[in-house]
């Protein structure tokens, strides 16, 4: 056959349907054949679809000669007896990051492409001679690598067009394939031939490219950890889930996807850019997959795909159609799209599926049940994995006891509360523990009792060991001791206090101020009856300038002074300040309305903490929460409560499944504050 002709497109099946050409012309990708035996050109051309347009040329150079740089399609090589195989793949990569690569090569050659497969340099290896059914699931499999390159890496179009920054992304790409080919070429080399020299041992981490790091250098105390070993980590993941991206482990298997690094980079720091945009790239994949695995009847894939991209973004407009094709496919699923919300970590979803299903009669009582338990089962536990992830975070940040509705300690007895157990837990209380126990040692030795009573009531309600506590109370009273032995003669500081304070001196000077008197009274005389009432009419008064501060929109001075308040000691009217503070830098200025005022479009839906209802435990919770445009609930804090902690889960958790009405102002949805109380009573 001459080669001006099989170099042609190739012609469509008698027998396939003929679309109009422009249909034609959008649907076709190509299949470059490369080889110099004309045996393979009818071989592989009877196999093809309709969709796939075939070109044949003997050489990888004269593909790269005559293909533009990031051209899209699918490489049929025939790689038998080349020499260097993994320098072609390196080549080809390098041309074009949107190349799905096959390989065609002897069938006792299989083993040596097992390593280029699994590092996702070539889709598959095709024995030769070839069976028209294996290349055709080859193929089905190529134009999936592809459509998956262009969900990533867009269609290279716009490239020309591109902002400056852009030319570095279009660069990166290849240059990570390309490390990851060179990476894996000594064992590729080594698994082609004979064999026997294929046991050479790995090389030492000293070796591989860098310098090992000096075993003399001791690792850093935990208290010592900064906000730049965070970002080490957030760089870590980001670097993580981007290569999981390429090599398209976008869901599956779940620990090390790119959906569970990326959900972990925003645990982390919710406002992480990269992260954001990687979720906002996996969504379209997942969407893209959707429509394809439901042509072929791939139902789980289809329903996991897409819950998943409802976990991303429930808004996307996409969703909507997606939806009324399964609902029209909903006596074939049965249960599998409630499974797919669950594994999705859509539980909300999941629940709004099920009442669907119980309200339609679609599923049997006992399995309407079933599926319930499994959704409060799985919520738990996605819940006590997410608070357990934040305590370590907190650690991280050296983030101990403050803020104290956003702490290590406060996110540890949120997840014991949970349910959260194993040995997870018992590592994160074991080093929540040692951080204490650093902490009020350096409070006493600084004769900070004030910090150090307060450590300790930690340490209390974290759960520490009675034989720990005793020795860190002995240790605060023996200093209190040593003080008060060292200045037998009190000074007047309660009548100091009161008189700064009369005199409006509540800071300033530093140590002649209201708050430096009641600071000195507490740590030399502790049990002085009007303590507690000087402390709290100086914490009252300090909050009275924190408000005139945060009116006055001036953020800074009223988190400094907000801190010093804290610094006499917690209250309700500080955790709510703290909130106050919190949500206005993270949304600007919030309208508020009284929760009355708003219109529910679903219910609270509060489920009693196991613990406290079999102790006969009552309370209640004050919660504070923004209502967005869209009429979902974020922010959520807990403002007061009482007993503290008991109940702050259950409230909160219910809190944020809700749903409202938007609030219009202007002709627009706008986000309004409000706040709810919720009241605990045991059933009668």
């Amino acid at each position: 056959m001459p080669k001006s002709l099989r170099k042609q497109e190739l012609a469509l099946p008698e027998h396939a349907e003929r679309p109009a050409l422009q249909s034609i012309k959008k649907q076709k990708l190509t299949v470059y054949l490369v080889t110099e035996d004309e045996a393979l050109w009818p071989q592989v051309g009877s196999g093809l679809s309709s969709s796939l347009v075939l070109k044949q040329f003997d050489t990888v150079e004269e593909l790269i000669v005559s293909t533009p740089s990031g051209q899209t399609g699918i490489v049929l090589w025939d790689a038998r007896n080349h020499p260097e195989p993994a320098a072609v793949l390196s080549r080809l990569h390098l041309h074009s990051s949107r190349f799905a690569i096959v390989a065609l090569d002897e069938a006792s050659s299989a083993a040596a492409w097992t390593l280029p497969v699994q590092h996702r340099q070539v889709v598959a290896h095709v024995s030769m001679p070839i069976a028209e059914s294996n290349l055709a699931s080859v193929l089905d499999s190529a134009q999936e690598e592809v459509n998956s390159r262009l969900a990533l890496l867009g269609d290279g179009s716009a490239q020309s067009e591109a902002a400056p920054g852009a030319g570095k992304k279009s660069w990166l790409v290849p240059a990570i394939i390309g490390g990851a080919l060179i990476a894996a070429v000594a064992a590729y080399l080594l698994s082609r031939g004979s064999g026997a020299d294929h046991k050479t041992a790995a090389p030492s981490p000293t070796t591989a490219g860098a310098p090992a790091k000096s075993a003399a250098v001791p690792a850093a105390p935990a208290s010592a950890k900064t906000a730049g070993d965070t970002d080490e980590k957030v760089y870590a993941l980001v670097d993580k889930a981007q290569q999981a991206m390429l090599d398209r482990h976008f869901i599956d298997p779940l620990p090390g996807s790119a959906l569970s690094l990326y959900r972990e980079v925003l645990v982390i720091n919710p406002n992480n850019g990269e992260a954001r945009q990687g979720l906002q790239r996996l969504s379209e994949i997942l969407i893209s997959r959707v429509q394809s695995a439901l042509d072929e009847r791939k139902f789980d894939v289809a329903l996991q795909s897409l819950e998943t991209a409802r976990s991303i973004d429930a808004n996307d407009p996409r969703l909507a159609a997606l939806d009324e094709k399964i609902a029209s496919l909903r006596a074939e699923l049965g249960p599998a799209q409630i499974l797919a919300a669950l594994n999705a970590q859509n539980f909300d979803r999941a629940s709004q599926l099920i009442d669907e299903a119980a309200r339609t009669k679609a599923l049997p009582a006992a399995k309407i049940a079933q599926l319930r338990d499994e959704v409060h089962k799985r919520r738990d536990e996605f819940e006590a994995a997410r608070l357990l992830k934040l305590v370590e975070t907190r650690l991280q940040q050296d983030h101990v006891i403050d803020p104290r509705n956003d702490s290590a300690v406060y996110y540890l007895d949120q997840a014991r509360q949970a349910g959260a157990s194993g040995a997870l837990l018992q590592a994160q209380a074991l080093e929540l523990s040692k951080r204490l126990t650093q902490m009020g040692h350096a409070a006493i030795q600084q004769r900070n009792f004030t910090d150090a009573d307060r450590v300790v009531a930690e340490m209390r309600s974290a759960g520490m060991s009675q034989g720990t506590l005793n020795a860190m109370q002995r240790e605060l009273t023996a200093a209190r001791a040593q003080v008060v032995a060292q200045k037998p003669e009190l000074p007047q500081y309660f009548e100091l206090a009161q008189a700064r304070l009369a005199q409006g001196k509540l800071l300033d000077p530093d140590n002649d101020s209201a708050l430096y008197y009641v600071t000195q009274l507490r740590a030399t005389d502790p049990k002085n009856s009007g303590l507690a009432q000087m402390s709290a009419a100086v914490q009252g008064a300090i909050l009275d300038r924190v408000r005139a501060a945060l009116d006055a929109g001036d953020m800074d001075k009223s988190a400094a002074l907000l801190q010093r308040a804290a610094a006499l000691g917690p209250s309700a009217d500080v955790d709510a300040m703290n909130d106050r503070i919190r949500q206005r830098k993270a949304g600007g200025t919030v309208l508020q309305m009284p929760e009355q005022s708003l219109t529910r479009v679903s219910k609270l839906d509060v489920q009693y903490p196991t613990r406290a209802l079999d102790n006969g435990v009552e309370g209640w919770v004050e919660v504070g929460y923004v209502v967005g445009p869209d009429g979902s609930v974020a922010n959520a804090k807990v403002l007061n409560s009482n007993p503290s902690k008991v109940f702050d889960t259950a409230a909160t958790r219910a809190v944020s499944r809700m749903h409202y009405q938007p609030v219009i102002q202007g002709g627009k949805p706008i986000a309004v504050g409000t706040e709810v109380r919720i009241v605990f009573r045991v059933p009668k």
